[in-house]
């Protein structure tokens, strides 16, 4: 009745492991709705990818946040390298390749150097938003995610550097935080 066409953002954990996944994309081609898959590396294969690709699968959200170590500690062992394995066979298939990164004090200092990464894997899209902590988590002593906002101010300095260096690789840095918008303000 609106004349448009809806876009879909279909996500898990892992939404190839559901059962109906395939019936809902080969529904959604049928239609002509466009759609995104936002999810974990570890079934995509390249004959899923493929397929996804062929049912009309324009974009595949994954997470890298941080640095190897760093990731696989938040994830689990072996899902950086596994992320990264997926970037390409997501591009190979012909499916834009989105890394969303979350950002606390556990990761801060790795995120700069994250970006040579995506830019060196050829990610199509990058973007990164602030880890918002709970109140279970302030109570947790042995977690410390809270960043301060002169850290967070001068990673957006470090990162629009870099997003500087990089503005003809062919990545696209989306500027999702809303305080990019006051950071861009400041830069005039």
């Amino acid at each position: 009745r609106m004349q448009r066409t809806p876009y879909l953002y279909i996500t898990g954990g892992d939404p190839i492991l559901h059962p109906r996944l395939w019936d809902l994309l080969e529904l959604l081609h049928r239609r002509g709705i466009p759609f995104t898959l936002m999810g974990n590396p570890f079934h995509l294969t390249t004959d899923a990818c493929q397929r996804m690709r062929m049912l009309g699968c324009r974009k595949y959200q994954l997470s890298l946040d941080g640095l190897r170590r760093t990731h696989d500690s938040f994830r689990k062992p072996g899902s950086y390298d596994r992320t990264l394995q997926a970037i390409a066979t997501l591009r190979e298939a012909g499916i834009h390749c989105a890394v969303m990164s979350t950002v606390s004090a556990a990761n801060i200092d790795e995120i700069p150097e994250l970006i040579d990464v995506v830019v060196e894997h050829k990610v199509d899209i990058f973007a990164f938003g602030r880890y918002c902590p709970t109140k279970s988590d302030h109570a947790r002593a042995d977690k410390n995610w809270h960043m301060t906002s002169e850290r967070y101010r001068e990673l957006l300095d470090r990162c629009w550097q870099k997003f500087e260096q990089y503005k003809d690789a062919g990545t696209t840095f989306s500027l999702k935080d809303h305080l990019w918008t006051l950071y861009l303000y400041e830069r005039g």
